[in-house]
C-alpha cells in the first residue's frame, strides 16, 4: 500500500497540468437543450410529413414526422427565428429565446402571424414543446366561377346578336305603318346601302352627270349625222 501511495504522490504533480484544462473546459462548456414542437393542420386536412423546419434561415434544420412532430437537439443558448417551409399551408413565424437562470435552461417563444404583427407569447417549454397551428392553406389556382345565366348578358357579342334579331323582328312591323312614299324612300335607301358606289354618287351628285352624259353624246352624234346627210343631198343635186 505504501509503495502505491508514493507512486500516486509522484505522478500527481505530473498529471495535474493535464487534468486541470479538462476540468475547466467541462465547467465552462455552454449549456444545450432540446427544442421540440408539433405542427397542427386545419380540420379535414390530409396529414403530411417531411416538412422542413429551420432556425435562423437554415443554421439548424429539422424535418417533421407523420404526426407533424419535430425536434432540434443540442441547441445552444441564444435567440432563434423559426420558419416552417411548408408548401400546402402557411404557418406563423416563431421567435425562440433560450437562456439559463439559476442553472436552469428556460425557453420562451413569441408568435408573429405576419411580418410586423404584434407578438403573442405562447408556451413552448417542457416535454410537450411548441404546438404550432397552421394559419391557412395556400391557394395556387383560382377557382372556376359557377355557371350563371345573367353572366351571358355581359358578353358583348350576345348583346349585338340580340339587338340585330330585335331589329329584324321590328323592321317589318315598322314598315307596315308607313306611308307609301316613305316606304319607297326607305327601300331606295336600303338599296343604295347595298351598293356603296350608288350611295356615293347620290351624295355627290354623280348620278345626274352619269345620266346626262349619254344624252349629250346622242346630241353630238345626231348633229354630225344631219350634216353628212345634207352634204350627200347637195352632191346628188349637182
Amino acid at each position: 500500500m505504501l509503495p502505491l501511495l508514493r507512486l500516486l504522490c509522484f505522478l500527481l504533480p505530473l498529471l495535474l497540468p493535464l487534468l486541470l484544462p479538462l476540468a475547466v473546459s467541462a465547467k465552462s462548456s455552454p449549456a444545450t437543450t432540446t427544442f421540440a414542437g408539433r405542427l397542427i393542420l386545419p380540420p379535414n386536412s390530409k396529414s403530411y410529413s417531411n416538412v422542413a423546419v429551420t432556425l435562423n434561415s437554415g443554421e439548424y434544420n429539422a424535418v417533421s414526422d407523420i404526426d407533424g412532430g419535430f425536434a432540434f437537439y443540442n441547441l445552444p443558448l441564444g435567440i432563434y427565428q423559426m420558419d416552417v417551409l411548408a408548401t400546402a399551408h402557411a404557418f406563423p413565424n416563431v421567435r425562440i429565446s433560450i437562456d439559463e437562470e439559476d442553472g436552469v435552461v428556460k425557453t420562451r417563444c413569441n408568435l408573429h402571424l405576419y411580418t410586423g404583427a404584434e407578438k403573442q407569447a405562447v408556451k413552448c417549454g417542457g416535454e410537450e414543446g411548441l404546438t404550432l397551428p397552421a394559419l391557412a392553406a395556400y391557394g395556387y389556382f383560382e377557382s372556376r366561377p359557377p355557371f350563371s345565366i345573367m353572366g351571358l348578358f355581359k358578353n358583348p357579342m350576345l348583346l349585338m346578336m340580340l339587338f340585330s334579331g330585335g331589329m329584324m323582328w321590328y323592321m317589318p312591323k315598322m314598315m307596315e305603318g308607313m306611308d307609301p312614299e316613305q316606304k319607297a324612300q326607305l327601300e331606295k335607301q336600303m338599296a343604295m346601302q347595298s351598293d356603296p358606289q350608288a350611295m356615293l354618287a347620290d351624295l355627290f351628285g354623280g348620278g345626274d352627270d352619269k345620266d346626262a352624259a349619254p344624252k349629250k353624246a346622242k346630241a353630238v352624234t345626231g348633229g354630225s349625222g344631219d350634216a353628212n346627210n345634207k352634204k350627200g343631198r347637195r352632191g346628188k343635186r349637182g
